[in-house]
């Protein structure tokens, strides 16, 4: 698999735009998160806060990417072909985000119905998610056009990926309807709020 300089751009600009967006809606859900009293240990609340910090950075590094392929490196023809060394730790910092949020999930709904084998699928899949998030950048070819021979990582990272969201998404749809009442009652959602987002925070 091989990539033009103006593919990768076009997927770096996509990205930073979307990232600015959500880091707007997660800035709004962290500060709720830690204004609201809940029984969440110290540990967690700690993690909680690393994982929105590092989102700051992932966005910061994004947009760096993007000036860099943009403003710094533009009409430079061997430093056009090269991926900006701030998208690798981008993508290996992405990782730790996406697996550990994945993994906070999974631990709320195993505590929510104490079913140990999604807890420990979704688990082992969110350490690959990590794991090859941070090896891939470090075996990708820094040149746009080289041809890229570990492929299957790069699919098998994303597939892992998608699967833990599916399920999590699955497992929850699954213990709202299964027990409404009761799911409403331990997510602190009194009956006929409309508030969605209260949900989140509980999650």
């Amino acid at each position: 698999m091989s990539i033009s300089g103006t593919q990768a751009f076009g997927a770096i600009e996509v990205g930073v735009i979307l990232a600015a967006i959500s880091n707007g809606v997660l800035a709004l859900q962290i500060n709720r998160y830690f204004h609201k009293p809940g029984k969440d240990p110290l540990p967690l609340r700690l993690l909680i806060l690393c994982i929105w910090l590092a989102t700051v950075v992932h966005l910061f590094l994004g947009a760096s990417s993007l000036y860099i392929l943009t403003v710094t490196d533009h009409g430079i023809p061997i430093l056009e072909m090269l991926f900006p060394v701030s998208l690798f730790a981008e993508s290996g910092l992405g990782a730790f985000i996406h697996s550990s949020v994945q993994s906070i999930y999974t631990w709320r709904l195993y505590k929510l119905r104490g079913h140990w084998l999604i807890l420990t699928v979704c688990w082992t899949l969110s350490a690959f998610v990590l794991a090859s998030g941070i090896a891939y950048p470090a075996i990708e070819p820094r040149e746009l056009a080289a041809p890229f021979e570990w492929n299957w990582l790069f699919y098998s990272h994303f597939s892992a990926a998608a699967g833990v969201d599916i399920l999590i998404a699955a497992a929850t749809c699954w213990n709202l309807v299964q027990g409404r009442d009761g799911c409403l009652k331990r997510w602190s959602i009194p009956q006929g709020d409309g508030d969605v987002g209260s949900l989140v925070p509980s999650l």
